[in-house]
């Protein structure tokens, strides 16, 4: 039997408050999800309007159409009802009390909860519920014939969500190789969002018929992902000391954004194809978790290839017409071009004020260009070395060893030296010294160095005072105390002058 008007006005209003109420609740209890409150605020808009029309057609007393329109109004008002209890539990309370269903639980509820309020609205207005659902299932079978496309995109979604393997946040390689993170999975489609910011719709029916690679999971485990980096060099190089130098660069120094296990590793890819190729193809392989930014990770990897190359005197690839008198060997030390700039540094760092210019450029000729990326170790604390380092540009960071912590204790500036100690008496690192940036050295070996000291024996007094005093300013930063305390520096002088004496075999 039809409501009578002041009851119908009483529901709409009821079923208002109701309206008000959840959206009050899932603004400040679930914000993210208030774009769900769109489907009870259209149907409860549809109740609305059945009421009305419900009250013009029993004013004008239309007993059949009354009927229908108000089993119509019963239907919208009890999905409007459905909608919201299903919102407040799946995607309010129970995120609340820490149970997180599947996204299509709640539509899933919601279509369970829309038969029962069309079975028990067509039981209260003296319907025939049976009739009413097999005119539905004949309506469906027809709607299934003509949207076989949309319900396979249904099924599929369904599919999905219940099997568990794509989930939100994972990353996939779909077709072409395009890897984009999963964003969301509907109904129909699902959503991956693109490094670039813009966000690209899959039919779900399209995941089922075809291969996509999920990232990072094996076993439905999470595991790092391998990225591969690849460089050419001309055959010149000798391959097994190639690889040598660039597992050992970054073994010492891992690269921001990669695993430790499984570690990185370099292979030869693949040898010149004919003679005219004279490029050999190497390949480096370091395993991340970190998806988002692969591609920085990459070029991380290719910088730090790039400095142990160029540390080594190994060039990039170099096409075979390029090469003139590839037999004949180049000289030891920096170019030319490149020396007075070394002498110019040279003359910056308080180590050399000692030296005449001639001396200071016959140490600039020696010297060899060694460049580390932000983040490599130029030097590690306790390793033994006969060289040090002129620092020509960038800062570095001198870290000392407390117990198994590294601690930092300095920063140093171009221009400016470190590992002075290796240099002239040959003891073990003291600190360890790490690039903060891109950074440009000198290296300036024992043998190098031995000659200016043999030419003029006397020099080496100066030199042990000047590396008195960077010791001692470097404890004074390393422990924090004044360096007036009462350093014995003449005493220290004298250790290191007869150390260097010792080393170079220099005559007492």
């Amino acid at each position: 039997m039809p409501l009578e008007l002041r009851d119908l006005a009483f529901s709409v209003l009821a079923m208002g408050a109701c309206l008000l109420v959840g959206a009050v609740v899932v603004n400040l209890a679930a914000p993210t999800r208030r774009s769900r409150l769109r489907t009870p605020v259209l149907l409860y808009a549809l109740y609305v309007g059945l009421a009305g029309v419900l009250t013009i057609a029993r004013v004008l007393e239309y007993a059949l159409a009354t009927a229908w329109i108000d089993f119509l109004a019963r239907v919208a008002a009890g999905f409007c009802a459905t909608t919201l209890v299903v919102l407040g539990g799946v995607e309010v309370l129970l995120p609340r009390l820490g149970v997180r269903l599947l996204a299509i639980a709640g539509d899933l509820l919601s279509a369970v909860g829309f038969v029962v309020v069309v079975v028990a609205v067509a039981a209260s207005t003296g319907m025939n519920a049976t009739s009413a659902l097999a005119s539905g299932t004949v309506v469906a079978a027809v709607l299934t014939i003509s949207l076989q496309s949309t319900l396979g995109n249904v099924i599929g979604g369904v599919a999905l969500q219940l099997d568990g393997t794509v989930q939100v946040g994972d990353w996939v390689q779909l077709e072409g190789g395009r890897q984009e993170r999963v964003a969301a999975i509907r109904w129909r489609h699902l959503v991956v969002e693109t490094r670039d910011g813009d966000a690209i719709v899959v039919p779900n029916s399209a995941l089922l018929t075809t291969a996509i690679t999920i990232l990072g999971r094996r076993a439905g485990v999470d595991h790092p992902h391998r990225r591969t980096v690849y460089f050419r060099l001309d055959r010149r190089h000798n391959p097994g000391h190639v690889l040598g130098v660039v597992q050992d660069a970054l073994a010492a120094s891992p690269v921001r954004g990669t695993v430790a296990i499984p570690g990185p590793d370099c292979y030869l890819a693949d040898l010149g194809k004919d003679v005219l190729d004279s490029n050999v193809l190497y390949a480096v392989r370091v395993w991340t978790s970190d998806f988002e930014r692969d591609l920085v990770v990459e070029s991380e990897v290719r910088v730090r290839v790039h400095a142990a190359l160029c540390r080594d005197g190994i060039e990039l690839g170099t096409p075979a017409t390029m090469f003139v008198n590839a037999d004949a060997e180049s000289p030891p030390g920096l170019p030319v071009r490149d020396r007075d700039r070394a002498y110019q540094v040279i003359r910056g760092v308080d180590l050399f004020e000692p030296l005449t210019e001639a001396e200071c450029r016959q140490v600039a000729a020696a010297l060899q260009f060694v460049p580390f990326a932000s983040g490599e170790y130029v030097m590690r604390q306790g390793r033994a070395a006969r060289h040090l380092y002129i620092l020509a540009s960038g800062t570095v960071e001198v870290r000392l060893d407390v117990d198994g912590r590294e601690q930092p204790v300095a920063t140093l500036q171009a221009p400016d030296l470190f590992g002075e100690m290796g240099l002239l008496t040959g003891a073990p690192r003291t600190a360890g010294v790490v690039a903060l940036g891109p950074v440009e050295c000198y290296k300036l070996d024992h043998d190098a160095f031995e000659a200016v000291l043999l030419s003029r024996p006397e020099v080496a007094g100066e030199l042990a005072a000047v590396t008195a005093r960077r010791q001692a300013q470097l404890a004074t930063a390393r422990e924090g105390r004044d360096e007036r305390g009462g350093t014995d520096r003449s005493g220290e002088t004298a250790r290191i002058l007869a150390r260097m004496r010792e080393f170079f075999g220099l005559a007492g």
